[in-house]
Order: structure tokens, then C-alpha cells, then sequence
């Protein structure tokens, strides 16, 4: 087990140095896409902001607060989206050509191969702006940042970058059975947007499904409405202690859906 593992692992070094050259190689446009992506979520951290310093909070969370919940969930998205968007976007086209055949040929495991191969430097911009955003609230919120916060910040982006990953999956998946995957990839946005706001707010049966079915939740929401001690009347109140647990188990759930939708592929014959 630890032989392959550590196969794996060797294969993602050598998937993340071919991207990192060949982001190199178009220096200028990666740049430029970067920046346009900032500047994207600046104008839209900036706009929740000014939204919500206009009714001075949202259920007994300020602007800051706020803010910092998207950051999470930026942030998390990012991690998430470095190892599992590619699989997703790539990975229709493959089925429908029948190129996914090259993939189960190769004499290694079908998902552990797709995210090793899948690393893409897209993110950065995401992640970047995250932490910019993160510290000035900590700051405004006069939350001192010590080692123990950083582990407990690096812990919830861990746990909240496994639920987004597994939604990668399970949308990837599903290309395995039907042609299309856009509507399943447009409902796991739907959702995704619930995440940057505090869930308390959204009716009960929003908050029932972004923390059992879709869990959102768990991203962001839950951990640090208890780092921030926040008591705004959520449905389920002591879901916190559930973060890791949720997060793990999603993700393995997500990975044996993909692996039993990957056997009903039928190869095109090309």
C-alpha cells in the first residue's frame, strides 16, 4: 500500500512540474488570466461588503465575517479545483471520443491516475486573494493570529477542499452514464453559492440539505461559527464536532460512486 502511494505521489510530482513548465511557457497569459480572475472575486468581495455593512449584519454576522466565509470557501474551491476541475472538464470529452480507453490501459489505478495527471495552476489567483482577504479580516476582527489558528485554518481548508473535491467527483462521474454533465455541474454551483453567506439565514430545508445531502456546510460554515463563537440559530447547532468526519466520509462516498459509474463505460471502438 505504501509502495503505491508513494507511485502516486511520485506521478503528481512529475504532472505538477509539467504544468508549472508549461504555465512558464505562456508566462504573459497565465499572468494576465490571474490578475483578471482577482480582480473578478476583489469586485465581488468588495460588493458583498458594501452589501452588508448596508444592514450592518446578516443574522449576527458583520461584513467581516462574512467576508471570511467566502474566503474559506474560495479558498477551499481553489485547493479542490488544482487536482478535480480537470478531471471534470476533460474527462466528457474523453468518454464521447473514447480516448478514455489510453487511460485504462495504463497499468495503474483509474482515479488515483486522473488526479495525479489533473494538476493545473489555475488557482492560484483564488488562493492568493483568500489569504490577502483572510488576514485583513482577522485583523478588523481583532482575532489574534497564533500557530493554533493556523492549524485550525489549515484543518478546515483541508476538510472543506475534500467536500469540493468530492462534488468534482461525483459530477465527473455521472459523465460515465449520461452525455451531458452541465446540469449536474450547474447545480453543484447553485449550492456552492449558498457557502458564501452564514446558512442560518436560508430557510430550513436549505440548511437540512447543504449539511446532510450537499455538504456545504461543512466548507466553511460550521467550523468557524465555532471559532467565532456565533450563536445565530442554525438548524443543526453542534454540527462542528462533525466537520472532519462529514468531510471524509463524503469523500470516500464520492470516490466509490466514481469508481462503480466508471465500470458502465463502454469504449467507442476508435
Amino acid at each position: 500500500m505504501m509502495m503505491g502511494l508513494y507511485r502516486y505521489l511520485r506521478l503528481t510530482h512529475l504532472f505538477t512540474k509539467k504544468a508549472v513548465k508549461g504555465m512558464l511557457t505562456y508566462r504573459w497569459s497565465f499572468l494576465i488570466n490571474c490578475i483578471s480572475q482577482a480582480l473578478d472575486y476583489s469586485v465581488t468581495f468588495l460588493l458583498m461588503w458594501i452589501m452588508i455593512s448596508a444592514f450592518e449584519d446578516m443574522n449576527g454576522w458583520n461584513a467581516y465575517e462574512v467576508m471570511l466565509l467566502y474566503a474559506f470557501s474560495l479558498f477551499a474551491y481553489g485547493i479542490a479545483g488544482t487536482f478535480f476541475f480537470n478531471i471534470m472538464n476533460l474527462l466528457p470529452g474523453q468518454i464521447l471520443k473514447g480516448t478514455f480507453d489510453d487511460v485504462l490501459i495504463k497499468p495503474v489505478k483509474v482515479l488515483p491516475y486522473l488526479i495525479s495527471s489533473s494538476f493545473i495552476c489555475n488557482y492560484i489567483a483564488h488562493m492568493t486573494l483568500s489569504v490577502i482577504v483572510m488576514a485583513v479580516c482577522f485583523k478588523a476582527l481583532h482575532i489574534q493570529v497564533t500557530v493554533r489558528l493556523l492549524w485550525r485554518a489549515a484543518g478546515i481548508l483541508l476538510f472543506g477542499s475534500l467536500i469540493y473535491g468530492g462534488l468534482f467527483l461525483i459530477v465527473s462521474g455521472s459523465a460515465f452514464l449520461v452525455a451531458k454533465i452541465d446540469s449536474l455541474f450547474q447545480i453543484m454551483y447553485f449550492f456552492r453559492e449558498v457557502s458564501y453567506y452564514p446558512i442560518s439565514i436560508f430557510p430550513r430545508i436549505i440548511q437540512v440539505i447543504v449539511t446532510t445531502l450537499v455538504p456545504y456546510g461543512f466548507v466553511n460554515y460550521y467550523p468557524l461559527r465555532e471559532l467565532l463563537g456565533k450563536e445565530d440559530g442554525v438548524v443543526f447547532r453542534q454540527a462542528a464536532v462533525l466537520s472532519p468526519l462529514a468531510a471524509v466520509l463524503f469523500f470516500a462516498v464520492s470516490c466509490l460512486l466514481f469508481h462503480q459509474s466508471s465500470k458502465c463505460y463502454k469504449s467507442s471502438g476508435s
